[in-house]
This record gives C-alpha cells, sequence and structure tokens, in this order.
C-alpha cells in the first residue's frame, strides 16, 4: 500500500465510526487524516503528517463541534410538536395494553397512549399532553357544556 494512502484508510475508518455513532466526534478527525494526507503529497514527512493530523483534528473539533451541536439543537427545539392540539382517536386506545391512534387537525395519525392509563373509545376527542418519541400522550376533552 502507498504510504500516503495510509491518511486516506484513517479517514475512511473514522467516517465509518462517525457513521455508526454519529457523535459528532471523529468527523474531525476525517478531517485531520485529509490535511495529513495532502500533507504527505506535498513531501512532508512522517512526523509532520501525524503533527497536522493531530492539530487540524483537535482544532476543528474545539472550534466546530460545539457549533454543530448547538445548531442541531436549536433545529430541535424549532420542530413542531403536536402538544396541546386536539385529536380524534381512530382506533380505541387501550391504556392496559399501551395501543391505540389518535388523528391531528393536519390529518396525521400518531400512535398514542391515554394519560391516565384508562382505554378512550374510537371518535372521542382529546387533548394531546405529551409527545414521546413517536407516540402521543392523550387525555379525553371536556364534554361542551352546552
Amino acid at each position: 500500500m502507498d504510504p500516503n494512502n495510509l491518511w486516506l484508510g484513517v479517514a475512511l475508518i473514522m467516517g465509518v465510526i462517525e457513521a455508526g455513532t454519529i457523535s459528532i466526534i471523529t468527523v474531525w478527525f476525517v478531517i485531520g487524516a485529509l490535511a495529513a494526507y495532502v500533507a504527505s503529497w506535498f513531501g512532508a514527512d512522517r512526523i509532520v503528517q501525524a503533527v497536522v493530523f493531530v492539530v487540524v483534528s483537535v482544532a476543528c473539533l474545539l472550534a466546530f463541534r460545539p457549533l454543530v451541536l448547538k445548531r442541531l439543537a436549536s433545529k430541535k427545539a424549532s420542530d413542531p410538536t403536536p402538544v396541546g392540539q386536539p385529536g380524534i382517536v381512530t382506533e380505541a386506545i387501550d391504556g392496559a395494553a399501551h395501543t391505540g391512534r389518535v388523528e391531528t387537525p393536519d390529518h396525521m395519525s400518531w400512535s398514542a397512549d391515554s394519560h391516565d392509563g384508562s382505554t378512550i373509545p374510537v371518535g372521542t376527542k382529546v387533548r394531546i399532553t405529551e409527545q414521546r418519541s413517536v407516540k402521543l400522550v392523550v387525555q379525553p376533552c371536556e364534554p361542551d357544556a352546552s
């Protein structure tokens, strides 16, 4: 194997690790390995290549990871949530079995569970009180006082 390709191998391995963990840590070592690869093509010896790898990797990690994490956090916070919206039960909610479905005003069908573990029949108007990943937690709406 060409010694210059060592850094491409390191970049590939770090990329695979990042894809498997999504930790936003090893991606910076991919950049460091690519920088060391470029240094190798300019004739830098192994020690200089290793220094370039470490310096670029750590600099990117310290400089860019906080920015990426902040951006991801703000994106998550701005995602729309159905909490507080009304819905209608389309498949009876069985609190004991944790099964049932609710349709939201935007015509999305969600897996649902009752707030207090009770059974809620089909057609019942509910209020969404919580979202747990892809499952909504609901409670029946108070009947209109007419």
